[in-house]
């Protein structure tokens, strides 16, 4: 398979900070991101082995390997608050312990669930085209987003389960986690909507 300049740099730039990221997560013993790094390598090969027939747009695998970068800073990049998930990033709301918004992690799970509606959008929009409602595409769009999120916090749980001194957090970080997955993707595929318009899935490409 073929791959453009553009998604061609895009896959380098992110096997270069995954093997720097695992590099440093095994010289730390983190088994909890060591973890993740295997989940970013499974996504980037299922998305790449398949583009030909997905034909995802080269914005939405940008979107995907900066969320990679993010996810892997995250856990290693040290602040006043602990790593960089743990970054209190503006005072929107403090309730006290893990009821804070807005933290890094929070600002991640946003972000990276506007990306995957879009994704979902993307592929939907390329199998229905204009024939069906826009609403209920894009609501399935929402929800198989949300389907992406409710896993993740499976994961999450089994590395509360299985890892010792885990980051994961309790149930106040996963309400807001849930919270953010939402508000995220609905403001991807609202603002997909809002600025793109219904023009033909083939604009896309």
């Amino acid at each position: 398979m073929r791959f453009s300049r553009t998604q061609l740099g895009i896959l380098i730039f992110t096997v270069l900070y995954t093997v720097a990221f695992a590099v440093f997560y095994i010289h730390e013993l983190n088994a909890e991101f060591i973890g993740y790094v295997g989940v970013i390598v499974f996504i980037f090969t299922l998305l790449y082995s398949t583009l030909d027939k997905t034909r995802i747009p080269t914005f939405i695998l940008a979107g995907l390997s900066l969320w990679g970068l993010m996810h892997m800073m995250g856990g290693s990049i040290q602040t006043e608050d602990g790593v960089l998930y743990a970054w209190r990033m503006y005072p929107f709301f403090d309730g006290g312990g893990e009821l804070y918004i807005l933290k890094f992690d929070q600002f991640v799970h946003g972000y990276l669930y506007a990306v995957v509606a879009l994704l979902f959008l993307h592929l939907l929009r390329n199998y229905f085209g204009n024939q069906h409602s826009q609403i209920l595409v894009g609501f399935i769009s929402l929800v198989s987003a949300l389907g992406v999120g409710a896993l993740n916090e499976i994961i999450e749980f089994i590395a509360v389960l299985t890892v010792p001194d885990d980051g994961v957090g309790g149930y106040f970080n996963l309400a807001l986690d849930i919270v953010f997955n939402f508000a995220g993707a609905l403001l991807g595929i609202s603002g997909y909507y809002l600025f793109l318009g219904f023009r033909r899935p083939s604009a896309e490409r």
